[in-house]
């Protein structure tokens, strides 16, 4: 049987089964694109994540309190993570190559006739480094803000946008909680991570934040949120994890269960 009488049969037999045909070929089709479909959302999910991961910042490890169990079934957790802490692994870990505490904290935020109930985050200069963040307008706080308690204040940029729309925000003044911060920068859009917009944060150092906003004190000094730290680089990120383990142990004088948890991007 030649090519064409192969092709009259096959056109023969579909227009006798007109609806078994259609439903054959919509079957195809479907199939097809619910395969394709499917391998595009994977893709985009893949290169989401890969972004937001990204967006953390290089080789970062993370300190918080509480094990992992403690901090799916209890808000209670241990308030014995503190920046003495973070100063202390800074200097006794070799493979550390900067470190962030930070104290983060929903608060009132106002100008004039607009507010909003934003998120606080009082870190150090550092902060910038470890998490690669860049600054659109003016500056970072710095080490002086911190020492002095200044009540200096830098904007993400969507909280820029959404309490001065087209003014300058730089050197005006914000009102957090009950004080007062001057706006000193505006960091570069940074995108969401896990669900949470970084450009709608409101950076203060950490000083300020502890002393004036929140009062972050336990019996063991200046207590933290969590802790970052930026390793060397990737092939250092094992050993830092281990290293900071020891040395946390060992300051929290830790002879059974870890009063916190050290995450990596791997394990995040």
């Amino acid at each position: 049987m030649n090519i064409l009488e192969s092709f009259k049969m096959a056109t023969a037999t579909l227009v006798a089964n007109k609806m078994r045909s259609s439903l054959t070929m919509l079957g195809i089709v479907i199939g097809n694109a619910s395969v394709i479909a499917m391998v595009g959302v994977g893709e985009g999910a893949k290169n989401l994540a890969s972004e937001q991961f990204e967006s953390l910042g290089p080789n970062v490890i993370f300190v918080v309190p509480g094990t992992q169990e403690e901090r799916r079934t209890t808000f209670n957790l241990p308030k014995t993570l503190v920046w003495a802490d973070a100063i202390a692994i800074k200097e006794q870990v070799p493979t550390i190559s900067e470190v962030a505490p930070q104290i983060t904290a929903n608060q009132l935020i106002s100008y004039r006739n607009r507010n909003g109930n934003e998120q606080v985050l009082g870190t150090t200069p550092e902060y910038l480094t470890v998490r690669s963040f860049e600054v659109e307008r003016g500056r970072f706080f710095n080490d002086f803000d911190v020492k002095r308690n200044r009540r200096v204040v830098v904007l993400g940029s969507e909280i820029a946008d959404k309490f001065f729309a087209q003014q300058n925000p730089i050197w005006k003044k914000i009102r957090v909680k009950n004080i007062n911060l001057e706006v000193i920068g505006v960091l570069e859009s940074k995108g969401s991570f896990l669900g949470q917009n970084q450009d709608l944060t409101v950076y203060v150092p950490l000083t300020t934040m502890a002393n004036q906003i929140v009062g972050n004190k336990s019996p063991y000094g200046t207590q933290v949120s969590f802790i970052s730290f930026a390793a060397y680089d990737e092939y250092s990120i094992r050993a830092a994890k281990l290293q900071i383990e020891n040395l946390l142990r060992l300051r929290h004088q830790i002879t059974g269960e870890d009063d916190f948890s050290v995450q990596t991007q791997k394990d995040v």
